[in-house]
C-alpha cells in the first residue's frame, strides 16, 4: 500500500513538473534566411522583433533583401528591439543583447557596448503583461577599404536581439540588411591610343560676342575710313588749283 502511495505522489509530481507547472521560459521556433543565421519567433511570454530601417522609405522592416535597397560605406543604419510580454505576469528583468553584425561599427544606444564582441548589453525591469517596450540602436558602415569585396560587390550580414531571463535566452530575432561597395569615380574616356586612354575634349562654355554690339563696333571702323578718304580727297583737290 505505501509503495503505490509513493508511486502515485511520484506521478503526481512529475506530471506537475511537466506540464502543470508554469513554465519560465518560452517557447521559439526558428526558420533559416538568407545570408545565414535564422529568425525566430518566440510564442509565449517574452517576444523580441528586430527590426531594420529602409534607407529608401525610412520605415522599419523585419529584413533587407540583396534586391532591396542597400547601405552603401559611411551610411547609418538604424536598428529598432521591440520586447513585450506576453504573458500574464509581471517580468521583473530582462537583459537583452544587441549582436551588431560584421563591418558595422557602435554609434549609438542605450546600455554598454563591448567592442570586443561588438555587443550592446541593456536591462528591461518590470515589464507588464501585454507591454511593448521599444529601443533604438545607431550604427555606421565601415569604410570601404575596409571592406575586403569588390568595389560594386553586395554581402548581406545579420543583426541579432537576444532576450534573456536568468541569464537564460529566452527569444530572439534576427534583421538581415545588405552593403554594397561602391566603385570608384573615374574620368570618362571615348577610347584608347597606344594603350593610353583618350580623354573627351573639354566644352567650350563660353564663345565671342557677336551680337549688335560687334555690328557697331564695325560701323564705326567703317565710318573712320570714310572720313578719312574724304580728308585726303579733299587735299588732293587743293593742290590741283
Amino acid at each position: 500500500m505505501g509503495g503505490i502511495v509513493r508511486l502515485t505522489a511520484l506521478l503526481v509530481i512529475s506530471y506537475w513538473l511537466l506540464v502543470a507547472a508554469p513554465k519560465a521560459f518560452a517557447d521559439t521556433s526558428c526558420q533559416p534566411i538568407y545570408g545565414g543565421g535564422q529568425s525566430c519567433i518566440t510564442t509565449n511570454n517574452i517576444l523580441v522583433n528586430k527590426t531594420i530601417l529602409n534607407p529608401q522609405t525610412n520605415q522599419f522592416v523585419d529584413n533587407l533583401s540583396i534586391n532591396d535597397p542597400k547601405y552603401q560605406p559611411g551610411f547609418i543604419p538604424t536598428f529598432q528591439i521591440s520586447v513585450t510580454n506576453t504573458g500574464n505576469a509581471n517580468v521583473s528583468r530582462i537583459g537583452i543583447k544587441d549582436i551588431l553584425p560584421q563591418y558595422i561599427s557602435f554609434g549609438s544606444g542605450a546600455g554598454i557596448f563591448d567592442p570586443n564582441s561588438n555587443t550592446l548589453s541593456f536591462s528591461i525591469t518590470d515589464l507588464a503583461p501585454n507591454e511593448t517596450r521599444k529601443y533604438t540602436v545607431v550604427g555606421r558602415v565601415i569604410n570601404a577599404e575596409q571592406i575586403p569585396i569588390a568595389s560594386g560587390s553586395v554581402v548581406c550580414v545579420i543583426n541579432q536581439a537576444i532576450a534573456m531571463i536568468n541569464d537564460n535566452s529566452v527569444s530572439q530575432d534576427n534583421a538581415q540588411f545588405c552593403i554594397q561597395k561602391t566603385s570608384p569615380s573615374v574620368a570618362v574616356t571615348t577610347g584608347t591610343k597606344g594603350g593610353f586612354p583618350v580623354f573627351s575634349s573639354v566644352p567650350i562654355t563660353s564663345t565671342p560676342k557677336t551680337g549688335p554690339e560687334a555690328l557697331a563696333l564695325f560701323a564705326l571702323v567703317l565710318a573712320g575710313l570714310s572720313g578719312w578718304f574724304m580728308i585726303k580727297y579733299a587735299g588732293k583737290k587743293e593742290e590741283i588749283k
